[in-house]
């Protein structure tokens, strides 16, 4: 990628997984600061990037062209990275399974990747677990969260990127002396964000359990729903209501990495902020896990070996995910600065995470290209 001017000055605001994409990215051309309140190596309640899974399942619907964009993007490059760096990215390429307990409706078309994924096809009856009606099978990735965070904050050094802990309460405190761009990756906080305060960003929780396995036993991920797993994550977009899909739905899922542990999911619940674990949860995960795929426990063990239990609240927004950007005034020096946004992905923040990221730098270069346009005397007043 070529930079209209090497020399800008970005403020980066989160180093989860959409704040430490963006800053590699922009560090490869340009001078970064990253403003976060928690770091890799870290694992708080209100940094969400390492309590995921993760691993890449798209959840974009058939007409999202630009979510499906995103995910294919990044799959490219998880895929790329699983091949050339899977010890230093903790990505590992496995058989990726989804289960349903009912049959599918006559109008369920098979997912926007079947084309993409490797060895794509519906299961036979007889691969089917007990209680279930249908299932998929394909080849994806899972990464390893800690890790794969730890490598691009690594990266992010190597190339000359600068990290600054801060607590902002407001977007203008992002903005130093010589800055000339904000991103702003700050997931769940762009809510309560001043100069942000966006009211469509809520959380929905998600409760899992992580345990210890021989390293290599699991090479399989799954998911198991009683409906569409797209349905359930990608609803929300169309509507701010309590009783959409998803709430309280039943979704198991079953994700390796590449040191041993496997996270037993899960939980998706809107506008739950509570990150404190539910025993009777816990228990029921586990459960319901171990019956979809007996082969979790290995020959000879009778429990799972428990490291502990989480709950992370994934960052979703009412109208989807805003990447755009405007541009501002600093309170302090009257210099414009260019801001572009990069949140509200959801339960979808790992799989697109490099797409997404490519697509803030085209937006962040399309606005300087333009400058202030027609609207050059037009400021956001935040």
């Amino acid at each position: 990628m070529q930079s209209l001017n090497p020399k800008k000055q970005v403020t980066v605001i989160g180093a989860g997984i959409s704040g430490l994409t963006t800053a590699v990215l922009l560090q490869e051309q340009y001078n970064v600061t990253i403003v976060s309140r928690e770091l890799p190596g870290e694992l708080k309640d209100g940094y969400t990037s390492p309590w995921a899974g993760a691993h890449w399942r798209s959840h974009a619907r058939l007409d999202d062209i630009r979510q499906q964009g995103f995910d294919k993007e990044t799959f490219i490059h998880f895929w790329d990275l699983a091949h050339t760096k899977p010890s230093e990215t903790g990505i590992m390429i496995v058989d990726g399974f989804e289960y349903w307990d009912e049959y599918l409706p006559l109008e369920w078309n098979d997912p926007w990747f079947k084309d993409l994924c490797p060895q794509y096809r519906h299961l036979t009856k007889d691969e089917l677990p007990i209680d279930v009606e249908f299932g998929i099978k394909y080849k994806t990735v899972t990464i390893n969260p800690p890790k794969y965070l730890s490598y691009l904050l690594d990266r992010f050094y190597a190339l000359g990127g600068t990290i600054k802990r801060v607590t902002l309460s407001h977007i203008q405190e992002a903005i130093f002396d010589n800055t000339d761009i904000i991103i702003n990756c700050s997931g769940l906080g762009s809510k309560t964000l001043g100069g942000v305060q966006d009211q469509d960003v809520y959380p929905a929780s998600g409760q899992t359990v992580l345990v210890q396995l021989p390293i290599g036993h699991v090479n399989w991920t799954c998911i198991r729903s009683a409906v569409s797993i797209t349905k359930i994550f990608s609803s929300v977009k169309q509507q701010d209501n309590e009783e959409l899909p998803g709430k309280g739905e039943r979704i198991n899922y079953i994700i390796p990495r590449d040191n041993g542990e496997v996270v037993l999911g899960g939980t998706y619940d809107l506008h739950n902020y509570s990150t404190t674990p539910d025993a009777k949860i816990a228990d029921a995960i586990i459960a319901r896990c171990l019956s979809t795929r007996p082969d979790l426990l290995p020959k000879g063990e009778t429990k799972l070996k428990i490291i502990r239990h989480g709950v992370g609240l994934r960052p979703v927004r009412k109208n989807g995910v805003r990447i755009e950007a405007e541009w501002i005034l600093s309170e302090k020096t009257g210099k414009k600065i260019l801001l572009c946004h990069n949140y509200g992905h959801g339960g979808s923040g790992w799989q697109s995470s490099y797409g997404a990221s490519m697509h803030v730098i085209q937006t962040l270069k399309q606005s300087l290209s333009e400058g202030q346009g027609q609207n050059r005397n037009t400021y956001a007043k935040i």
